[in-house]
């Protein structure tokens, strides 16, 4: 019995690690776009500064895992859903990442005095990608392979959008070539938001595999 609770106590402290990393990558996509929204080189900056917390929860998440399987060498299913984890926190770093991206992008157009083209639009863009992370993060711990399945349309959204997004700015610098540093930065932060959701996208994939134990690919 003392085993089974140990065995018990180490798979919810895993779980709760992960847990807090991926409140941590939210908060720090959060942020970032915050920032985008408001021209926040302060804000911004805060992003950047908090990145290597979200790479040392990653590293604990490894650390737990491999501890995880050396104790208690878990079969099955319950292998699975410690790899997951490990691979889960591997995709939510990258996030983290990608938010420091979008902060530098902004606290680059602050300093050199140039506005980004169509914020609200990234705006928009970003409020769906943080549902989709959000959406990927719960079904992962939910182990909800429907809610994981869901996400696909969602992806398609973002993809959508972020072409408009990237014609509509290119057409702008084209017309007007003094515009053309605020359109390769909103270029990027529109690509940058999708790579987001394609990490979220996977996220949702290793949900369909941790339970079925078969790869499935959502965003194709």
């Amino acid at each position: 019995m003392g085993a089974l609770h140990s065995l018990a106590h180490d798979y919810d402290y895993l779980r709760h690690t992960l847990d807090a990393m991926a409140r941590r990558v939210k908060s720090a996509l959060h942020e970032s776009l915050q920032a985008l929204r408001r021209s926040d080189a302060i804000g911004a900056k805060h992003v950047i500064h908090d990145d290597p917390d979200i790479n040392a929860l990653q590293q604990d998440v490894e650390d737990l895992v491999v501890r995880f399987i050396t104790q208690w060498q878990p079969l099955l299913r319950d292998l699975r859903r410690v790899l997951a984890m490990l691979m889960v926190a591997s995709e939510l770093e990258r996030i983290g990442d990608y938010a420091r991206q979008l902060a530098m992008q902004v606290r680059r157009a602050h300093d050199n005095n140039y506005p980004l083209l169509m914020v609200a639009d990234l705006a928009e863009l970003g409020a769906l990608t943080e549902y989709i992370l959000s959406s990927s993060i719960a079904a992962f711990l939910a182990e909800d392979t429907a809610a994981a399945r869901a996400i696909a349309a969602l992806d398609d959204q973002i993809d959508e959008r972020r072409r408009a997004i990237i014609a509509s700015v290119r057409q702008a610098a084209l017309e007007d070539s003094s515009v053309f540093d605020a359109a390769l930065a909103s270029i990027e932060i529109a690509r940058t938001l999708e790579r987001v959701a394609d990490r979220a996208t996977n996220i949702a994939e290793r949900t369909v595999y941790l339970v079925t134990a078969t790869h499935e690919a959502l965003n194709e």
